[in-house]
């Protein structure tokens, strides 16, 4: 596990073209799918690899979002695009359903790794600075929609009690394919929003991470 955040660091420390970071993680393990699908354990590894990774990109991501009152420009090119985010999860959702014989043992890619990458990137989706130009709120609305329904499907293909996560989860893209407007933060967080690059500062050994204010 170590070995794969620290994978996914690297990437960020060395390159700032996060959507190209993004398409070769899903095509690496497009690749390698092919060869160790037959091995249960190989191919779990293999999944739990790009959830992973995934999601240490989109949690500095959502991290690293401006505040309403910042240049937004001058973040864009360190931010993932709204429409490489939708398609990613949509890739996701769509390894995990496929791979119900080889996956139905592993509870915690579902319960944990998946329902963490899924909060992340739903959040970051609701706070990105640009949505694409040419998508209109009904778009949207039909976007995380199929969303939704890829994750339904999960439920189908996974019976039986889920984790807590992956239920907020479910009920966050419901709330999102009605108004894809609603989850958004409050006028003054939208102004005040801590960024990564500029405010996080280290509290103590004991308690992690925390915010400052200038």
């Amino acid at each position: 596990m170590f070995l794969r955040h620290a994978n996914a660091f690297r990437l960020l420390s060395l390159r700032s073209d996060i959507d190209n970071i993004i398409l070769e993680l899903l095509g690496q393990f497009s690749l390698e799918k092919i060869y160790c699908e037959a091995d249960k354990d190989t191919y779990q590894h293999l999944v739990v690899s790009l959830l992973v990774q995934l999601n240490a990109i989109f949690n500095v991501q959502r991290l690293t979002l401006p505040s309403e009152n910042l240049q937004v420009g001058w973040y864009l090119g360190f931010l993932a695009s709204w429409e490489v985010t939708l398609r990613a999860i949509e890739f996701v959702l769509q390894v995990v359903v496929e791979g119900r014989e080889s996956l139905w043992e592993a509870r915690l890619l579902r319960e944990k790794y998946l329902a963490e990458l899924l909060l992340n990137t739903l959040r970051f989706l609701t706070l990105h600075p640009k949505v694409p130009t040419n998508q209109k709120a009904k778009d949207r609305r039909d976007r995380f929609a199929r969303i939704h329904r890829s994750l339904e499907r999960v439920f189908d293909s996974y019976p039986g009690p889920e984790s807590f996560l992956l239920l907020v989860c479910k009920e966050v893209t419901d709330t999102l394919r009605t108004d894809p407007n609603d989850l958004a933060l409050p006028p003054r967080l939208r102004s005040e929003l801590p960024n990564l690059a500029t405010e996080l500062v280290v509290l103590s050994s004991s308690v992690g991470f925390g915010w400052k204010k200038n």
